[in-house]
């Protein structure tokens, strides 16, 4: 072959485009923060968490590059729905609501819901019976919001609704509030962050889990996921993550024998756990 022949081929296949790696876009929430999702320290055009590091293992798992798109929480069911993104995870909840909503995932982590108050009452407070005629707060559409709204029926309590996470344990500490439901996770951040705290996480008011959501009718990248969250939590690689964010527990092993066991893919509502 003549050499300028053999370099005009070489030119031809370089100019041609090279195929792109499929994407999986996922949606979650950074403002809500660590452990779920963050914006990088080192780096805030990249998000960090264990819900970034889940949604990676499932983009590798298929073959795909994840793409974080950023949604608030209160929007990922109907962002998920309208096809705004592949997948939605940013801690979650598995409610009956949702699964008929949405094509729901096994869940992949069990979280317990913790009152948090003031240092100088938790001898005080330890459990939603002690809070008749007191103002107790959480982050709107979740479970810890139903739980209360319920408790306002049978403990007399006020329950409060917040846009956010952040808002209410600063309520608690500057007087405004008396305590916070929300997830053990959340807690965990929040007496990291505002000092003054305590949370009962030794008497948990009950326990959910965290799911993956796509369209609905997207069950077979659903499928899909379920068995890629299956097979991580046989190869250590869920519990890995878990660990290295410091929210493995005694909760998940047993969470994760269940699923292996039974499939778990149903609906299951939030209980009142055994104490560790």
């Amino acid at each position: 072959m003549r050499a300028d022949v053999k370099t005009g081929l070489i030119l031809l296949l370089l100019a041609l485009p090279v195929a792109a790696q499929p994407v999986l876009r996922w949606g979650g929430d950074s403002e809500g923060g660590a452990p779920f999702v963050e914006a990088d320290p080192g780096d805030p055009e990249k998000v960090v968490g264990f819900d970034v590091e889940v949604a990676e293992e499932i983009a590798r798992a298929l073959g795909r590059k994840p793409q974080f798109v950023q949604v608030s929480f209160t929007a990922i069911d109907q962002s998920t729905q309208r096809g705004d993104f592949d997948i939605g995870l940013s801690g979650v909840e598995d409610t009956r609501a949702r699964r008929a909503q949405l094509a729901a995932s096994i869940p992949y982590y069990t979280f317990t819901e913790a009152l948090t108050v003031r240092e100088a009452d938790k001898e005080k407070y330890d459990e939603l019976a002690d809070f008749r005629g007191k103002r107790i707060g959480t982050l709107g559409g979740t479970i810890a919001y139903d739980i209360l709204l319920a408790a306002e029926k049978t403990h007399g309590l006020e329950a409060v609704s917040y846009d956010d996470d952040v808002h209410p344990y600063e309520d608690v500490a500057n007087g405004r509030l008396d305590a916070v439901l929300l997830d053990n996770i959340i807690a965990t951040r929040a007496m990291e962050r505002t000092k003054g705290l305590y949370t009962h996480f030794d008497k948990p008011v009950a326990k959910g889990h965290y799911i993956i959501v796509t369209a609905r009718e997207n069950t077979k990248l659903r499928d899909q996921v379920n068995e890629i969250l299956k097979a991580r939590m046989r190869d250590g690689r869920l519990k890995g993550i878990y660990e290295k964010w410091g929210i493995w527990d005694e909760y998940q092993q047993p969470l994760f024998n269940e699923v292996l066991k039974s499939g778990a893919a149903g609906f299951s509502p939030p209980v009142k756990p055994s104490q560790p």
